[in-house]
């Protein structure tokens, strides 16, 4: 399994469900389901997350990775970011009206605004 569609159609295959729980991921699978699939799922957690909450609001494909993006602004994986990295985060992430997007839209939108990327 490389991609995190792959995932989700393996655990569709297995019998099981992968459901969002905020910024947790409840995994649901057989007793003899493969150690694999389950460290699949442990490494992708984030990208599966923005599948699935991409799926319930009826995102199109490109717009799920801004999902994950988002979960890392919130996180503070960009601080620090250039000006570049922040504008095109901005452009990206304004567009869908997700509230994980519209904190972390927020969130730069404030440290841009006050200057201070190392908060971000």
């Amino acid at each position: 399994m490389k991609t995190p569609v792959e995932i989700l159609l393996a655990v569709n295959l297995e019998g099981g469900r992968l459901e969002p729980a905020g910024d947790k991921l409840r995994v649901l699978l057989p007793a003899d389901c493969a150690p694999e699939l389950r460290d699949a799922i442990r490494q992708h957690k984030g990208e599966l997350l923005g599948l699935l909450d991409a799926r319930a609001a009826n995102l199109p494909p490109d717009c799920v990775p801004w999902l994950y993006i988002a979960r890392q602004v919130l996180e503070g994986e960009f601080a620090g970011a250039d000006n570049s990295t922040v504008e095109s985060l901005i452009i990206g992430l304004r567009g869908i009206r997700l509230p994980v997007c519209q904190q972390a839209l927020a969130r730069i939108q404030g440290t841009k605004r006050s200057g201070d990327r190392r908060k971000m």
